[in-house]
């Protein structure tokens, strides 16, 4: 509270100083997305506009250390930095971020909003702060938001994306709306990645069905005992072979899958693959089936067909939309629980009773996702 009065105090002399760094064209642009792998992948239609919006501005993306393998490969971003493991927690992590806003950016775009983001580049001088508005626990933060030329409220019922992509409105240049259906991106694999999913996944060898056995909130994760049910009758009945799919921090669990089922039509991948030429993989599946991760929303962008199980998440913040994805939402009162701006780690009824798919059902789903797929 004590850097938002301060900075309320400074406003007569922080105002007029930012508004007269104002140039006519806007020449570089800081974009902070700061969060998880699915996030990102469905909000770099937001870089991608940038380009079109602003042809020839320089792009600089502030991303979660974890996601910057993936934007230093988008020809959409011109710069990555990588978000320190302290964020911007303290004077060292304000230190930093005002350090960075520094540069010279004719504006910033925040999409992963909170009060240093909306306090510093007034401090910065950036003559064009724009950051979407969040629609749950607003706590003190709300009272910075006056300071922000521009703010794009979030609306519940509303996908994330369109937020964000409306938000570019703050920019001030015309044809936002023409852009919001934009795809999202994932990186183009290299031709030596390519070769070597071929050679794991030979095309004559399957169909290949992914399972995604992690997810970057645990508590979105499929409990050990519904996927083993669910790799069970995908080998009972399908002809499928099942590519597991996790980092190596999943390698305990996908020992234990082979353990049970075997290794003749369980091929384990986890850990196997950096994120950047993860795609070439997805691209051999025949489909894909995982929770509400970064990866499945991977798969999505890479022209997958896949299952979503959504379980805590909500869908109408967040969703894969490739014309071949179906979500599978869930069941009990207590969900959707996790949502845009509020997403927690632990079930706060300790059942995760929204985990609890039916194999019958996946299966079924299963079958109409492969047979779309080869038509």
């Amino acid at each position: 509270m004590l850097s938002l009065l301060l900075t309320w105090l400074a406003t007569p002399v922080l105002l007029p100083l930012a508004a007269l760094r104002r140039k006519a064209v806007i020449r570089r642009v800081l974009v902070i997305q700061s969060a998880k792998i699915g996030d990102f992948v469905s909000t770099t239609p937001v870089f991608r506009a940038i380009k079109q919006l602003l042809p020839g501005a320089h792009v600089t993306a502030l991303v979660n250390p974890v996601t910057a393998p993936l934007a230093a490969k988008l020809d959409s971003i011109d710069e990555v930095v990588s978000l320190p493991t302290h964020g911007f927690r303290g004077l060292k992590g304000k230190g930093w971020l005002f350090r960075l806003l520094v540069r010279g950016f004719d504006a910033v775009i925040v999409l992963s909003p909170n009060l240093s983001t909306f306090l510093l580049p007034l401090w910065a001088r950036i003559p064009r702060r724009i950051s979407v508005l969040p629609d749950r626990r607003k706590g003190s933060a709300r009272l910075a938001w006056p300071l922000l030329t521009y703010g794009e409220p979030h609306i519940q019922g509303q996908l994330f994306r369109i937020t964000a992509l409306q938000a570019l409105r703050g920019l001030g240049v015309p044809g936002v709306a023409d852009l919001l259906a934009l795809p999202n991106e994932i990186p183009q694999p290299s031709t030596e990645a390519v070769q070597r999913a071929k050679a794991i996944l030979a095309p004559e060898a399957g169909p290949y069905l992914g399972v995604g056995i992690s997810a970057g909130n645990t508590m979105k994760a499929l409990p050990p005992s519904v996927l083993f049910s669910l790799v069970d009758g995908f080998l009972s009945q399908t002809n499928a072979r099942v590519v597991l799919i996790g980092t190596s921090q999943d390698s305990r669990l996908a020992n234990e899958i082979l353990a049970r089922f075997g290794s003749e039509r369980v091929i384990d991948a986890t850990g196997k693959w950096a994120l950047e030429e993860l795609p070439a993989l997805l691209a051999q599946l025949d489909a894909y089936v995982g929770v509400d991760s970064g990866v499945t929303y991977m798969a999505d962008a890479a022209g997958v067909p896949v299952i979503d199980i959504m379980g805590p998440a909500d869908p109408l913040d967040q969703r894969p939309l490739g014309a071949k994805a179906i979500v599978v939402p869930s069941e009990p009162e207590c969900a959707p629980c996790s949502h845009a701006f509020d997403a927690p780690y632990q079930c706060r009824h300790s059942h995760r009773a929204c985990l609890n798919v039916s194999v019958a059902d996946v299966l079924s789903l299963l079958g109409s996702v492969i047979i779309s797929a080869k038509e």
